[in-house]
This record gives C-alpha cells, sequence and structure tokens, in this order.
C-alpha cells in the first residue's frame, strides 16, 4: 500500500503565558479526523516515540510551510488513564515558542492548535463504531464568540452537511468536514462530533 501525506489538527489545552508554553494532544486515538480516519493508542505511541528518537524538533512549522520557526518541545507523552485534561492514549505535547510574531498569532487565537503533518501507510481496518446521524453542540471560542452547530453524518461518520448557528453580528460558518468550520469573516471554529 502506497503512503500518502496526512496532517491532523488538534486544538491547544492550555498555554503558560510567561513561560511561553503551549499544551495540546497532537492526536487522540480512535478519535476521527478531518480525513475521516483514525489511529489506534499503540500506532500514535508509536509516533510519538519516533519524533523524539528522530530529533525533529527542528520540524515545527506554522501552517505545513516546511519553514522551521524558533520552538521545540520541552514536554512529549502518552495520556494515561484518569488524566483530568487529556485523553488517554492521546499524543500529548507542551511546545515553547520562542518566535515573536508566532507567539502574538497563538496569542490572538490565530493559531489554536496543533496539527501534525506525516508521512503513513493507511491501513484498512474494520471496526464498529456508533454514529449518531444528527449531532448538535457548541464550536471552540475564537474571534471572542462561540457557535451552535447541527451536522448531519452519514453511516461511516463522515459530515454530509452542516452549519452553525448566527452570530451576533449575523455570520455563520458552513461545515463539511469534521474537527473545523468553513471561514467566515477571516476565521474559523473547532468542534469535535
Amino acid at each position: 500500500m502506497a503512503q500518502t501525506e496526512r496532517t491532523s489538527l488538534t486544538k491547544i489545552i492550555r498555554s503558560d503565558d510567561d513561560r511561553q508554553i503551549i499544551y495540546g494532544e497532537v492526536y487522540a486515538p480512535n478519535r476521527l479526523d478531518t480525513y475521516g480516519e483514525m489511529m489506534v493508542a499503540e500506532d500514535i505511541e508509536l509516533m510519538a516515540h519516533r519524533f523524539m528518537r528522530l530529533d525533529l524538533k527542528k520540524s515545527i512549522d506554522v501552517k505545513h510551510d516546511n519553514k522551521p520557526i524558533e520552538a521545540y518541545p520541552v514536554e512529549s507523552f502518552i495520556a494515561r488513564e484518569g488524566d483530568a485534561d487529556y485523553t488517554p492514549g492521546a499524543w500529548v505535547m507542551g511546545v515553547k515558542v520562542e518566535d515573536p510574531e508566532v507567539w502574538a498569532d497563538i496569542k490572538a487565537g490565530n493559531l489554536n492548535g496543533f496539527s501534525f503533518q506525516a508521512m503513513v501507510t493507511p491501513v484498512q481496518k474494520m471496526v464498529e463504531i456508533e454514529v449518531v446521524r444528527d449531532q448538535v453542540g457548541k464550536t471552540e471560542q475564537n474571534e471572542d464568540h462561540e457557535h451552535y452547530y447541527f451536522v448531519q453524518l452519514d453511516d461511516n461518520g463522515k459530515v454530509v452537511r452542516g452549519r452553525t448557528s448566527q452570530a451576533a453580528d449575523g455570520h455563520w460558518h458552513e461545515i463539511t468536514r469534521g474537527s473545523v468550520t468553513e471561514k467566515t469573516d477571516g476565521h474559523n471554529h473547532r468542534f469535535f462530533v
């Protein structure tokens, strides 16, 4: 089976503003990603260990532009059962961001998540998932507001259609895939089905 490039987007959970460190899940197990695919905890752990072994800190960039920034991991671990902040089995990183422009974008909410990029070999597996066709929830806050969302899923858990409620200024976002709305008024919102 051929290797393909894959990216995954996850939110920043918290930041230590004084030390300019962000923390978040790089990838969580058994959760459909933007491509409608997922990884099991064992493969995520292998990926996290390989990242550290190969010393890939120089590959930290912004929006997959392949231009390394002044940033490096200060923590990398697999979340354990009972962790109050992270999904058990998720790869979690703490990244020190020394690049002043990038830190300003993080503080402004323009950069609000980790997205890993890797060459992977997709393997088809038969898994049983329970799909709730109609999903309702609340997006994460961005640009000082949030929305309620409605999404319809197909039998495989992929988005058929969806949209958000209107904000106070009247704008709304279309939803065409899992985890992030389409951009409207120069911004989007994260959500998880």
